[in-house]
């Protein structure tokens, strides 16, 4: 691959940037793609029936027992909740930065196992990233700029400068007339691919749809707006979802955009459900969640 296309190979990630900064040296799409393989083995392993059985009292296993507030503790998702009700409804918060997803459905008690069904409303699972929250994108953006112009301080070709004026123009606070727009789509929970969902660009008057959507990432790239014509909207369409999900853009326009989905809450999971694997602690019981980590029983 010649360099100008790894610049823009570099630049295609880079606008599909992980909502997290990378821990261990582990980055967000190799992080994605653990934690879909791990709920995916959960799910699996629920529906097999083949739940393995694992020490823990009978009183302590009981429902009603169980029926209290957990934290996570350690970890990517440290901080977050999960409220499970007597009445056999539960509420979680799953805290990972800039996305917090919260969940509401009921639960129960199989196999050792506590389960969670989701009941959650399709447009509580999108989510722009402020402009502000993508500091670390642009230091990425900045930083692959600053590598490239000092390996090759003169341009060499035609492309070879593109790709530079495109890393430029999305470093800019605003949009540059005449330059494409990016929209990039990512599930910071499970690493699911934003494969069949149609993205549009609402103008003040008509619409915008993408000319292309870029290997390697869900990114989709959009020819510049006409002349006049401001955007005032991202408009989403989800497979399963009947009603598009509309997100407003406030000026001004920003060279791309990121935009957080929560793919199972949208129906594109195979199941929606989360199995958490129960065990009994030395201060009570542990949810083993997988791809999220383990919910401690809070003191009462």
């Amino acid at each position: 691959m010649s360099r100008s296309g790894l610049a823009v190979a570099a630049l295609c990630l880079a606008l599909a940037v992980q909502a997290q900064e990378p821990t261990n040296h582990e980055d967000a799409a190799g992080q994605a793609r653990r934690a879909a393989e791990q709920a995916a083995a959960a799910v699996a392993l629920l529906e097999s029936g083949e739940a393995p059985a694992l020490p823990c009292a009978d009183d302590a296993c009981a429902p009603q027992a169980l029926a209290a507030a957990y934290r996570v503790q350690d970890g990517t998702y440290a901080g977050s909740m999960l409220r499970l009700g007597e009445e056999g409804r539960y509420s979680m918060q799953l805290t990972q930065p800039p996305m917090q997803r919260s969940s509401k459905g009921t639960w129960s008690l199989q196999d050792g196992m506590v389960v969670l069904v989701p009941q959650d409303d399709p447009a509580d699972a999108v989510q722009l990233v402020p402009y502000e929250a993508r500091s670390a994108e642009r230091a990425q953006l900045q930083q692959l700029l600053a590598d490239l112009q000092q390996a090759h301080p003169e341009p060499e070709g035609r492309s070879d400068q593109d790709a530079r004026d495109t890393l430029q123009a999305q470093l800019a606070a605003t949009h540059e007339a005449g330059r494409p727009l990016y929209v990039s789509l990512l599930d910071p929970l499970t690493g699911v691919a934003s494969e069949g969902v149609q993205v549009v660009l609402e103008l003040a008057g008509g619409e915008l749809a993408a000319e292309s959507r870029l290997s390697g990432g869900n990114t989709y790239r959009f020819p510049s707006p006409p002349p006049g014509q401001a955007v005032t909207g991202v408009r989403l369409q989800f497979p399963g979802v009947d009603a598009p999900l509309r997100l407003p853009l406030q000026a001004p326009l920003r060279p791309s955009y990121q935009v957080l989905f929560d793919a199972c809450a949208l129906r594109m999971c195979e199941s929606a459900t989360m199995g958490m694997v129960l065990q009994q602690g030395a201060d009570g019981p542990l949810l083993y969640a997988m791809g999220v980590g383990v919910f401690q029983r809070e003191s009462r």
